[in-house]
């Protein structure tokens, strides 16, 4: 699908956190005014929609289900590995730049902190003058309410980049809110990530209320009313309130989100991610991850999934060299296009965890087994009666489902930040080395680039940014 991308006449560079420097210095494409519920929308896609080029879905490398190829010793010594070695060794160098280490790179837009800013400030352009577009007033809400879904959705990806968990420490330093595409002369400090938080809450509401009342669109790869209410049930979990979290699950729920069986029929043995699949409500960005071949899916990971009878196994991953390894390949149809996803899994899978922490049991293995139904040929419901084992149960289920989605790094952070291990060889022959992320590790809160901090005298560091190199042993 491809839109006209309309740009505004008037500067909104440097709106975020540089007084009037030239770090988000932004030149008209066009002199095209929006002036239309059309001129927004497609300005709204075009610039604050998250786009297939956006640098911030490396958490991939973080996470634990994650392991160097070490299979071939064209991939040890490939260039991609040493590329994405700060990363996959959690260095406080990796956020700097383009990740490749180093403290000054004037290419600060290549950081995810750039890019998703960048899209919030096509947010704010359209916020600010959607109610003065010529249009019917259900296109202006819908617009609208996307506008502040898509923004709470970048807020959300920034402090838990960022910030501390909400479940950890509520009080610690967020992210900077700029809410509106007004130049200011004041360099913007974080606020805390519970501030964030509630403003992402503010937003959510504001956007279903809107939206709510429309007629649901499908298909056309713009967040709807089910993808709104699956996401805002996200974003109830993430800070423990589990009785919102199931409210809003159930509004998805209410609005035709279904499980789709994918064990049988058309399903079985392809791709699943795409807009053929009625479970998905929103595909969106792309994902760099599409054909990795050098950090690779561990196997005690894949030896978690039932390889018989999961059609997840079966055909999210396809098999390299005399079967010896996984690779990633459940949602490729093409590497630039769409191919991340709010879908009915995830919907089912919070409220499942949600009801399992409030103690309701026997609805949170009703979704449980509902889900396992869907996925696993041949299922024979469970019954789990111990809160904490079934918690656990719907997690692991949460990581197979989600795997390599861009949810584990974020899942692990709010489960307590636990130890991880990498195994990395710098070149084949060379020793294997062993790093590790130690349970509660500050590398879980991601340093801010120092290239933001040089530009913006207002932003306070993470402790993480001082650690110095991590070693393996």
């Amino acid at each position: 699908m491809k839109y006209k991308i309309l740009s505004i006449a008037y500067t909104v560079g440097g709106l975020l956190l540089f007084a009037c420097s030239d770090f988000l210095e932004e030149k008209s494409q066009s002199e095209v005014i929006p002036t239309t519920t059309t001129d927004y929308r497609e300005l709204l896609v075009g610039s604050g929609y998250p786009n297939n080029t956006e640098p911030a879905d490396f958490t991939y490398y973080f996470g634990d289900d994650v392991e160097l190829n070490f299979y071939n010793a064209e991939y040890i010594n490939s260039s991609e590995a040493l590329r994405y070695s700060l990363m996959y060794t959690w260095q406080p160098a990796s956020t700097e730049g383009d990740g490749l280490g180093d403290p000054v790179n004037e290419n600060a837009g290549s950081t995810a902190y750039y890019a998703i800013y960048e899209r919030i400030k096509g947010c704010n352009a359209v916020l600010d003058y959607i109610d003065d577009a010529i249009g019917p007033q259900a296109e202006k809400d819908r617009v609208k309410a996307e506008a502040l879904a898509i923004r709470a959705f970048h807020y959300f990806k920034l402090v838990n980049l960022y910030g501390e968990p909400y479940n950890h420490n509520k009080d610690a330093l967020g992210v900077p809110l700029k809410l509106n595409s007004t130049m200011t002369e004041d360099f913007l400090p974080r606020n805390t990530v519970a501030e964030v938080y509630d403003t992402i809450v503010a937003n959510l509401k504001t956007a279903c209320a809107l939206m709510d009342p429309l007629p649901i669109l499908r298909k056309n790869y713009r967040i709807n009313q089910p993808a709104t209410h699956t996401f805002f049930s996200r974003v109830y979990l993430y800070m423990d309130n589990f009785e919102a979290c199931v409210a809003e699950a159930n509004k998805a729920l209410s609005q035709g989100a279904v499980l789709q069986d994918i064990t049988t029929g058309s399903f079985a043995g392809s791709t699943y991610l795409n807009y053929n699949n009625p479970e998905i409500e929103w595909m969106f960005g792309a994902d760099a991850q599409a054909n990795q071949s050098t950090y690779i899916p561990k196997p005690d990971f894949l030896d978690s999934f039932d390889k018989v009878n999961d059609s997840r196994y079966r055909f999210g991953f396809a098999f390299g060299y005399n079967q010896q390894y996984a690779l990633v390949n459940k949602w490729i149809t093409g590497v630039l296009d769409p191919n991340q996803s709010i879908r009915t899994a995830e919907t089912v899978l919070n409220r499942a965890e949600a009801n399992a922490q409030l103690g309701h049991l026997t609805e949170a293995m009703a979704d449980l087994n509902d889900l396992r139904r869907t996925r696993i040929l041949g299922y024979i419901d469970e019954n789990i009666t111990d809160k904490n084992q079934l918690i656990e149960a719907i997690r692991n289920e949460r990581g197979k489902e989600f795997c390599y989605e861009n949810f584990r790094w974020f899942d692990l952070r709010r489960y307590g930040m636990p130890a991880i291990t990498h195994k990395y060889q710098v070149e084949s022959g060379a020793p294997v080395l062993i790093y590790t992320l130690r349970e509660k590790d500050p590398f879980y809160t991601l340093p801010l680039p120092g290239t933001l901090l040089l530009r913006n005298p207002g932003l306070v560091q993470n402790p993480s940014a001082t650690m110095g190199e991590r070693k393996g042993e």
